[in-house]
């Protein structure tokens, strides 16, 4: 008896197990690693986190305004979420806060 459940080991599993690499590198890790199994009857693919973290956006443009004169005088923040996976700490988001003054997060 075993005690996990049987899953396909695909290039698409082998794709995101290794950190998201590239297709063609994803493919030659069973010619490099000994033991790695692949079923390959089904393809590689398209991942879209790999396609949304790969998205190019334009840059914000330069602000005309001075930068606040003291630490903490403006704060900027941005809110990310929620994610369709909970982290290890339970969370579905995280904050980012900016200070004006020393660029600093």
């Amino acid at each position: 008896m075993t005690a996990f459940a049987r899953i396909p080991l695909t290039w698409d599993l082998w794709h995101a197990r290794l950190g998201h690499i590239g297709g063609e590198a994803v493919k030659r890790v069973p010619l490099i690693a000994t033991g790695v199994k692949v079923e390959t009857s089904t393809p590689l693919q398209r991942c879209e986190p790999c396609i949304v973290a790969k998205h190019p956006r334009k840059p914000f443009p330069s602000s005309e305004e001075p930068r606040a004169a003291h630490p903490l005088d403006l704060v900027h923040s941005d809110l990310c979420g929620p994610f369709p996976v909970v982290t290890p700490h339970g969370k579905y988001h995280f904050i980012i806060f900016l200070d004006d003054h020393s660029n600093l997060h």
